[in-house]
C-alpha cells in the first residue's frame, strides 16, 4: 500500500494535526477494509440521481473531493512524532495499515468505489484524495463532526452523533467495565446487562442532548429549533455534556446489573431485564429524565441518590420479583386507547414522567408505584 503525503497542516481551532495525501483507489479501499461501513453505521447505503452521475465521472477518471478519516484515537500519540518529522517516509508508512481509520466524511462515495473495484474500470494512475485526521481528544472530534460538518453540508442530527459513536466506540468500551457495543452487523441478541446495540446508545445520547425522548419530533420546525440549539453549544459545553453523558452510561449500566439479576426470566409473567431495561423506550426515556430534571446541583445529586436506593433495594431482592412493577406497567401499556394515541408515543412519556418523579423523591418511594401515578 502506497501513501503519497501532499502536505501536512494543523487546525488551529483544536489543534488538531492533518495529514493530505493521495492513494490509488484499490489501496484506498484495503486501508478501509472490507467492513469499512460498521463503524460508520450512521449512514445506510442512500440511493440518489447525484450518486449515478458520480459513478459515470469516476469511471472517466474524475478526481473525487478529499475523502476524510480519522486515526483512531488510541493511535495517534505514536504517529505525532512522525507528523512533526520532516522526512515523511515513516508517517506514510504508519498510516498505511489496514483498519485503523475512521471514514468521517466519504461513506457514500467509499460505497461506490467499491462497487466500481468489482469491475477493474479505474484508469491507470487514477487516485483519490485522502485527508487525515490526527485527534485523540473526543472534546476535539465532537466539534469538528457535530458543529463544522453541520454548517457544511445537510447532515441530520442522528448522522452525526453516530459518527461521533464509531469514532469512540473502543474508547467507550474501555472506560465502562464490561460495557459492549453491538453494531448492526454483529446483530446478537442482548443476553446480559451492560451489552446494547450501538445505535440504541446513539439515541440515548440524542436523547440526552435534548431531553426528549422523542429524538424525531413530528413537528419539523420544533425538531429544527431543538437540533439549533444543541449545535450553538460551544465546544466546552459539548465536551461536558458528552462526559456526563459517560457518567450517566456508567450508572445505567449498574442499575442494568441489578435489574437483570432479579428480572432473570425464572418468572414467565415477567420480561426480561434484558430485554426491558436495554429496550430503546426504556433507555430514551431514562437519559431524557435525567438531563431535564437534572437542571441544578441539588437536583443531580438527587438523581443520584434515588439511583442508589434503586440498586440497593434490587440487590436486596429475590430473583423473580417484580420491585420494579412492570407487571402492572405492562398493564397499564396494553390499556391504551389505540385508536386515539400512539402507543410508543405514549409509553415514552409514561416512563419519562415516572422516572423525573422517582428522582424529584430521591428514591424514597419504589419505582413501580409512579406508572399508574402518572398514566394518562
Amino acid at each position: 500500500m502506497d501513501i503519497q503525503i501532499l502536505g501536512k497542516a494543523l487546525d488551529l481551532r483544536t489543534d488538531t494535526p492533518v495529514v493530505y495525501a493521495q492513494m490509488s483507489i484499490p489501496d484506498y479501499l484495503e486501508l478501509v477494509g472490507e467492513p469499512f461501513n460498521l463503524f460508520d453505521i450512521q449512514r445506510r447505503r442512500e440511493k440518489h440521481k447525484a450518486y449515478g452521475r458520480m459513478k459515470g465521472d469516476i469511471i472517466q477518471g474524475a478526481l473525487l473531493p478529499a475523502i476524510t478519516l480519522a486515526v483512531k484515537p488510541e493511535l495517534v500519540a505514536e504517529l505525532i512524532p512522525h507528523y512533526q518529522s520532516e522526512d515523511t517516509s515513516e508517517l506514510s508508512q504508519r498510516l498505511a495499515v489496514a483498519g485503523n481509520v475512521n471514514i468521517l466524511d466519504g461513506l457514500q462515495r467509499t460505497y461506490i468505489l467499491k462497487d466500481l473495484s468489482k469491475d477493474n474500470v479505474f484508469k491507470e494512475g487514477q487516485k483519490v484524495l485522502v485527508e487525515f485526521w490526527l485527534e485523540a481528544k473526543y472534546k476535539h472530534l465532537i466539534y469538528r463532526i457535530i458543529v463544522l460538518n453541520a454548517g457544511q453540508k445537510p447532515m441530520s442530527m442522528r448522522h452525526q452523533i453516530e459518527v461521533l459513536f464509531s469514532v469512540f466506540k473502543t474508547t467507550l468500551e474501555a472506560e465502562i467495565p464490561g460495557l459492549e457495543l453491538l453494531t448492526e452487523r454483529e446483530a446478537a441478541r442482548r443476553t446480559r446487562p451492560r451489552k446494547y446495540p450501538l445505535d440504541r446508545v446513539v439515541t440515548a445520547y440524542q436523547s440526552f442532548l435534548t431531553g426528549s425522548p422523542e429524538i424525531q419530533k413530528e413537528n419539523v420546525v420544533a425538531q429544527q429549533l431543538m437540533e439549533a440549539d444543541i449545535l450553538s453549544e460551544s465546544e466546552d459545553n459539548l465536551s461536558a455534556k458528552f462526559d456526563e453523558f459517560k457518567g450517566t452510561l456508567l450508572k445505567y449500566a449498574r442499575m442494568d446489573d441489578a435489574v437483570c439479576r432479579v428480572y432473570d426470566g425464572t418468572n414467565a409473567d415477567l420480561p426480561t431485564g434484558a430485554n426491558w431495561f436495554g429496550s430503546e423506550n426504556v433507555m430514551n426515556s431514562f437519559f431524557a429524565a435525567v438531563a431535564d430534571f437534572g437542571s441544578t446541583e441539588d437536583r443531580i445529586q438527587r438523581i443520584d441518590a434515588a439511583i442508589e436506593k434503586l440498586i440497593e433495594t434490587l440487590n436486596a431482592s429475590q430473583p423473580g420479583s417484580d420491585l420494579l412493577g412492570l407487571a402492572s406497567l405492562n398493564r397499564i401499556i396494553q390499556g391504551f386507547p389505540t385508536r386515539k394515541v400512539n402507543v410508543g408515543f405514549a409509553t415514552r412519556k409514561l416512563i419519562t414522567s415516572s422516572f423525573k418523579e422517582f428522582f424529584r423523591d430521591e428514591g424514597e418511594r419504589p419505582l413501580g408505584e409512579y406508572w399508574a401515578a402518572e398514566a394518562e
